[in-house]
C-alpha cells in the first residue's frame, strides 16, 4: 500500500503521522523523542550531535518498520524549517534535517521527500491552505488571559493563551475526531502538526 508519512522534525519531539495515499485516509501517528544514554551529561555540541543521530535513526527504524507491514511511502512530507530566532536550536535543527538526509540515502527514499513552508503565503497553515487563523473571540480570550495571569500569584496554574499549536489542535480534532490536547500533553503539538501538514500536502498539493 501506497502511504504518505508527514514529519513535524524537532530535536525534542518529532510528530510523525501516516496516511493512505489513495483514500487520504488518517491511519497512525506518533511521536519520536531522543533516547540518548547520558544525554544530560554531555555538553555542547557532543549532546546535540548524539541527539540528531539518535532522532534519524529512529525515523529510519520506523521506515524500516512501515516496509515490513506492507506499506510504502510514497512521499514524505517534511515541515520546512523556519527562520531561527536562537543561533544554537537553529544550528541544531538544521543538522537534524542533515542527519535525516543521510539516514533516507537508501532505497531512493531521498527522493520521495518533499517540504511544505508552516507559515507565508504558500504555508499550510496560511488562508490558502488550512486557514489556521485566531478569530476575532481567540483575539479577545488571548488579551483577558494575560491580564489575568499578571494578576495570579506564583505557583497559580496560568490561563492558556492561544496560538498556533492550538489551532492546529483544533483543525485536527475536528476533522479527524481526534481528542488531542496541546495544553495538557506536550507532543500533542507536535503530533497535531503532522496531521496538519500531512493534511495539507494530501488536499493541496
Amino acid at each position: 500500500m501506497d502511504v504518505v508519512l508527514a514529519l513535524d522534525m524537532s530535536t525534542t519531539s518529532t510528530g510523525w503521522s501516516l496516511f493512505n495515499l489513495e483514500t487520504k485516509q488518517l491511519m497512525e501517528y506518533g511521536f519520536i523523542k531522543p533516547k540518548v544514554k547520558g544525554v544530560t551529561k554531555l555538553f555542547y555540541p557532543k549532546k546535540q550531535l548524539e541527539i540528531c543521530k539518535n532522532i534519524a535513526l529512529q525515523i529510519r527504524e520506523l521506515i524500516n518498520e512501515l516496509y515490513a507491514r506492507g506499506l510504502y511511502p510514497k512521499h514524505i512530507v517534511i515541515e520546512e524549517i523556519n527562520k531561527h530566532k536562537n543561533r544554537l536550536s537553529g544550528k541544531t535543527l538544521d543538522s537534524l534535517h542533515a542527519f535525516v538526509w543521510e539516514a533516507l540515502d537508501t532505497n531512493d527514499e531521498l527522493g520521495r521527500v518533499l517540504y511544505v513552508d508552516s507559515d507565508g503565503a504558500a504555508g499550510w497553515r496560511s488562508a490558502k491552505g488550512l486557514n489556521l487563523i485566531m478569530s476575532e473571540a481567540d483575539k479577545l480570550h488571548n488579551r483577558e488571559a494575560k491580564k489575568l495571569n499578571k494578576k495570579m500569584q506564583k505557583g497559580t496554574k496560568k490561563i492558556p493563551i492561544i496560538n498556533k499549536k492550538h489551532l492546529a489542535c483544533r483543525f485536527v480534532n475536528k476533522y479527524y475526531g481526534t481528542n488531542f490536547d496541546v495544553d495538557e500533553v506536550k507532543t500533542d503539538a507536535d503530533v497535531c502538526d503532522s496531521i496538519g501538514l500531512g493534511h495539507f500536502f494530501l488536499m493541496y498539493k
